[in-house]
């Protein structure tokens, strides 16, 4: 398992040593997924953290059967359902493969020992906490402030590839508009 990309990411979010990353690399544990499949179903018990080493996933809930997508991860993203995993509860969402997907799986007791022996890695948590609070605020903020177009820029400039990766449908959803209306505001964007 080759897990050097992951430690460059992790060595971007705080100082780590050779140490602290082989310390922890030995509780990880390589997962493929194929696109359809998923990582994480509603009443499943959320235990582990997803590193995207490559591939992307769709983050969703159903609402009167409708399926509503609230995220997607890609590659150097971190895939959970963060507050179940933190309160060790079951999920009310999905995670789906929309690609085919590698992926570095670490559970939260691993974590958690991770935390208790190293302040950088206390730090990893609270800065992804924080990363993770601000998104989720800058979504919710988004419904509350922002026009659909606006919403649709906002994302292009936040997460610029989700425009090259993610079908049209599920970005249509994301930004809680029907899919007509993003063909729409595309088209009057790039006139």
């Amino acid at each position: 398992m080759n897990l050097d990309n992951f430690k460059i990411q992790i060595r971007k979010i705080t100082d780590f040593s050779e140490d602290e990353c082989t310390m922890f690399v030995s509780h990880i544990t390589k997962k493929i997924i194929k696109k359809g499949d998923f990582l994480l179903q509603e009443g499943q018990r959320v235990n582990e953290i997803a590193f995207v080493e490559k591939g992307a996933l769709r983050f969703y809930y159903l609402s009167d059967k409708k399926e509503i997508n609230n995220h997607f991860f890609l590659e150097n993203d971190y895939a959970v359902s963060y507050l179940d995993f933190l309160r060790g509860t079951t999920s009310r969402y999905y995670i789906q493969a929309l690609e085919d997907c590698e992926l570095y799986t670490f559970n939260s007791q691993s974590l958690q020992k991770a935390y208790d022996a190293s302040k950088n890695w206390e730090r990893f948590g609270r800065i992804i906490a924080e990363s993770v609070y601000a998104t989720a605020t800058n979504r919710f903020e988004s419904f509350l402030f922002l026009s659909a177009k606006e919403r649709y820029l906002q994302m292009l400039k936040d997460y610029p590839k989700f425009a090259q990766r993610i079908p049209m449908y599920h970005l249509a959803s994301y930004l809680g508009i029907e899919r007509e209306s993003l063909s729409r505001i595309r088209k009057e964007i790039y006139k």
